[in-house]
């Protein structure tokens, strides 16, 4: 990173969306880039993810956390993205009121720059305002696409920066289709970003699994990775993403449900065989430590389908459905990781944006 002088005088609103955990696992570098950089930060989320910031953060004296206002999306074993479609009316709402919520924050707490991983209504007409996303392209059919970008395009409209936590687009880009529109006059593609640096350990782990995603369907695939592990018989890790759950050992397989970024790595990078989600902050901790995986999208979630394929016709890895996983129809692990350069564009980007 370069060598900014930021005077230690401002305060920063970084909001974090709440839907799984992987907002606010990418998110983790930029917060402690800016308390790095001499800056306050105020993190406003809710639920999980606040309870594993709040985890990683703790006893910071130069961090703050606020409940934000956010909706609880429930899912369905089946049909997921009409479930979702149902709750727009609850999703609207809630951007309305994150927009008032945040008028009244930064009178409050003298805010002078705000971050939103994804958090809509997140931003002010007076306060520089930057939106971190890697959907320039709503995930959806051809007949509601039109519709889709409007809407996205109006959201996005408000906020003076989009961060696209990607590659430049080209050959070494991870989000594919899903970031090839230019929706906002100002957007950046800030580089690989994730939590987790490579491992030192030099042991090996021949199968881990790496759960993630709502119920009911994380449930479901922590239970059938751990069947596949007990039929094949070898030692097994299983990240299960459960904060505050320990640790447990039965038989051949280890089940951490929180881990600390070290073990995570440790897992990852020692696996010889690693299936996981293709959900996008998963595909940003692949890219980084340059781990081949067996991808099995959420099922009803359409934008891990496209990831999913994404990496598969480019990158050769792997996949197969979580209803393959359950009758234990698992193929042979396969692919090339993405090249990375860690995290150092995107800290670089959020210094020179703090300085100016």
């Amino acid at each position: 990173m370069q060598n900014y002088d930021i005077v230690p005088m401002s305060r920063i609103l970084i909001a974090v969306l709440n839907w799984g955990m992987g907002h606010a696992s990418r998110s983790l570098p930029l917060i402690e880039g800016a308390i790095d950089l001499g800056w306050e930060v105020d993190i406003a989320s809710t639920g999980d993810a606040m309870v594993w910031l709040k985890s990683r953060l703790k006893g910071n004296p130069k961090v703050k956390f606020f409940e934000k206002p956010g909706a609880t999306i429930t899912y369905s074993r089946y049909f997921t993205m009409l479930t979702i479609a149902a709750q727009t009316p609850k999703l609207i709402k809630s951007i309305f009121d994150e927009r008032k919520w945040t008028l009244e924050h930064v009178e409050k707490r003298s805010i002078s720059k705000i971050f939103s991983d994804n958090c809509y209504g997140v931003h002010h007409p007076d306060v520089p305002s930057v939106l971190m996303t890697h959907l320039l392209r709503f995930p959806v059919s051809s007949f509601f696409s039109p519709f889709a970008q409007i809407v996205i395009q109006k959201l996005v409209g408000r906020f003076d920066e989009v961060w696209v936590p990607d590659n430049p687009r080209g050959d070494h880009s991870i989000s594919g289709i899903l970031s090839s529109k230019t929706i906002h006059h100002n957007t950046k593609f800030i580089g690989i970003l994730s939590r987790l640096k490579p491992s030192r350990s030099n042991s090996t782990i021949p199968l881990v699994g790496m759960v993630s995603g709502p119920e009911p369907h994380r449930t479901t695939m922590e239970n059938a990775l751990r069947k596949w592990m007990e039929l094949r018989g070898e030692r097994g890790v299983i990240i299960a993403g459960k904060p505050g759950g320990g640790k447990s050992v039965v038989n051949n397989i280890t089940t951490l449900y929180d881990p600390s970024d070290e073990e995570i790595s440790d897992a990852l990078c020692g696996s010889e065989i690693l299936i996981c989600r293709s959900g996008y902050t998963t595909l940003l901790d692949l890219a980084s430590l340059g781990k081949r995986a067996i991808l099995i999208p959420t099922p009803g979630q359409k934008e891990q389908e496209m990831l999913c394929e994404v990496w598969a016709d480019k990158f050769g890895f792997a996949k197969c459905t979580q209803r393959e996983l359950e009758n234990m129809r698992v193929p042979e692990i396969s692919g090339i990781a993405p090249t990375s350069n860690g995290n150092h564009a995107a800290i670089n980007e959020l210094a020179a944006w703090l300085k100016n």
